[in-house]
């Protein structure tokens, strides 16, 4: 089985869209924005594979973006024009950034294929496959791997520090030149920013770990529809279970279509009168403090302020007085609320997630009703 961080990502987000585009290979959609990655990592490449440190001019990769410019995925000729006067404006200002540091790269594009040691149950071999962008030497002799990308997005630090790909990709320059990457960076071109961060060796064997679980999974046929936040720009929604209702040739009836809409209405005017109350309540608050009083009337009402005061206790002070009559655990309650914050965020790594994940028990299951527009060309930023 061969496995690349696209395929493990997606398997990851989704295992059933995993299906669909490797096993199943069911079409995808073109895309402005991957043609417009593909383009960029294309001029890139020509900027920098060359046989000595001499770099092709800006115009020579202005020109070389035109004659390999491929039209695949733009909407219209306007949208692809805004995109090609965009690729343009990056790599100038990339051409500026970097051409006085210009130097020859250690690697350039570098595929590989790398078998693991291990197999899996089935006695298939595992293979990770995949191409680093760029291999360069840092100042102290050691390798920086550099994957590109084209995105506007900044991802936080902690994201980084715990990308798949870069993972993936130290894995791979350790199995192929026997030496432990120093450093290992996203550039994103478009901001013009780079992110770098390192792997210590116990996250090189989790690395690893990672891969065969996927493929073990993969083999067992274990393809569930997971829904998250790509599934508005999934090419597989008219295949997948979760959207069926969404693709059925049978209309639903009039009557609930009028409940449908109705709903999502007063929803948004639910809202617009959430915001109107705040409004109101910060002006009335106002009058009270500007009055030194706290009531305020009208014609047909009256506001009375009261005073809802909270409170905060000394956690070892109280300890100490509860602990003795045996009540101190029954105060200590876990803010379920908060955790599910915390495991959300990027302060905690995976495998205390991991942890903490495998000790949850359901305790009750409740429903809410999430309501969105139906786009038919959703953009992805």
């Amino acid at each position: 089985m061969i496995l690349s961080y696209s395929s493990i990502s997606t398997y990851q987000n989704c295992p059933l869209s995993y299906k669909f585009a490797y096993l199943d290979r069911l079409p995808r959609k073109k895309s402005p924005y991957l043609s417009f990655g593909k383009i960029i990592h294309k001029a890139l490449y020509y900027f920098y594979n060359v046989p000595t440190p001499n770099p092709p001019s800006i115009e020579k990769i202005l020109s070389y973006i035109h004659e390999n410019w491929s039209p695949e995925g733009y909407l219209s000729k306007s949208e692809e024009s805004a995109y090609k006067e965009y690729a343009e404006q990056v790599l100038t200002n990339f051409y500026r950034v970097n051409i006085d540091t210009f130097s020859l790269p250690v690697a350039l594009e570098h595929r590989f294929k790398i078998p693991l040691n291990e197999r899996l149950p089935s006695g298939e071999p595992c293979i990770l496959s995949g191409i680093i962008d760029k291999v360069e030497k840092t100042p102290s002799g050691g390798l920086e791997i550099i994957d590109y990308k084209t995105g506007r997005k900044l991802p936080s630090q902690s994201h980084v520090d715990n990308d798949l790909q870069l993972s993936l990709y130290c894995f791979a320059v350790k199995e192929i030149w026997q030496i432990e990457p120093e450093k290992l960076t996203l550039y994103f071109v478009v901001p013009d920013i780079k992110m770098s961060t390192t792997r210590k060796a116990e996250g090189i064997i989790e690395t690893k770990n990672l891969i065969l679980n996927v493929a073990k999974n993969i083999k067992e046929g274990n393809f569930e529809p997971i829904e998250n936040a790509l599934c508005n720009w999934c090419d597989f929604q008219i295949h997948c279970p979760l959207f069926k209702y969404k693709f059925k040739k049978s209309v639903e009836p009039a009557e609930t279509k009028k409940i449908i809409d109705e709903y999502v209405e007063v929803k948004k005017r639910e809202k617009i009168t959430r915001e109107r109350i705040k409004e109101l309540q910060t002006l009335i608050h106002q009058h009270l403090d500007e009055n030194n009083c706290d009531r305020i009337y009208s014609e047909k009402n009256v506001v009375v302020r009261l005073e809802r005061p909270s409170f905060d206790y000394d956690t070892d002070r109280l300890k100490k007085i509860m602990e003795p009559l045996g009540l101190w655990e029954k105060i200590l309650k876990i803010d379920t609320n908060i955790l599910d914050n915390l495991l959300k965020d990027d302060l905690i790594d995976k495998k205390t997630k991991g942890l903490i994940g495998a000790i949850k028990k359901l305790k009750s299951v409740s429903y809410a009703l999430h309501t969105k527009e139906i786009d038919e060309h959703p953009v992805k930023h």
